[in-house]
């Protein structure tokens, strides 16, 4: 059961890993391209206007300015809770119903980093879209101003996944080495026991050739007494 649980937030923490990996398309423009272009700007602004329907609303909640949008957008943003809120609940259950301490260390860890990936969701990702300009008509972004009113979201947005794929990442490792852990535990359990077994049969076949030696030596004395 230990195994397939971590099976499960593997699985989960790379599919996230995957969503996050479609962002590149607009975050290297930002943080890995230099000097950021005008286009850089209107591209990365397009692509997560589309992606996350920010002039709708339909992928914030009514806490961050969110509204009705298009069920498309929304059902996205369902499946990525959906995914992260299960992948909570999972390193919950494997702290508490697992029956090792490494679930302490490596699920303990693995849930600070899930608890980080949705503090920083909530507070940087969902807070930074809802402060983006409209899509149209085109924003006169200035790509050399730091304080742009369009450059400082998309900055903050790619700073954010980067670190959220980080994150993730090292939930990913360390599930990853507790299953590794896990396994080599239990192989030496089994080493242990078959050891243990081997000496436990060594010994009873020593005590077997002590009787029957001194079974073969009273036959012997017997045989002795009756012939004289």
């Amino acid at each position: 059961m230990t195994g397939l649980g971590t099976g499960l937030v593997i699985s989960l923490s790379a599919f996230l890993l995957g969503v996050l990996s479609m962002h590149w398309t607009a975050d290297h423009l930002l943080l890995w391209q230099s000097p950021i272009t005008h286009q850089s700007l209107v591209s990365a602004h397009a692509y997560y206007s589309h992606t996350y329907g920010v002039n709708s609303g339909s992928f914030l909640p009514s806490s961050v300015g969110g509204g009705d949008g298009s069920a498309e957008v929304k059902e996205q943003g369902l499946v990525l809770h959906s995914a992260w809120a299960l992948g909570c609940l999972l390193v919950l259950s494997k702290i508490f119903f697992g029956r090792r301490q490494s679930n302490w260390l490596f699920d303990g860890a693995s849930l600070f980093l899930y608890g980080s990936c949705g503090l920083l969701y909530y507070s940087k990702i969902l807070s930074n879209l809802s402060h983006l300009p409209p899509l149209s008509p085109a924003p006169q972004a200035n790509p050399q101003d730091p304080r742009d009113s369009t450059l400082l979201p998309l900055r903050e947005l790619a700073t954010s996944n980067a670190v959220l794929a980080a994150a993730l990442i090292g939930v990913v490792v360390l599930q990853s080495g507790q299953y590794y852990s896990e396994r080599l535990e239990e192989r030496e359990r089994i080493e242990e026991e078959e050891a243990r077994l081997a000496r436990r049969r060594r010994r009873l076949a020593a005590q077997g050739d002590k009787v029957k030696g001194a079974g073969e030596g009273l036959g012997s004395a017997v045989a002795s007494g009756v012939s004289v």
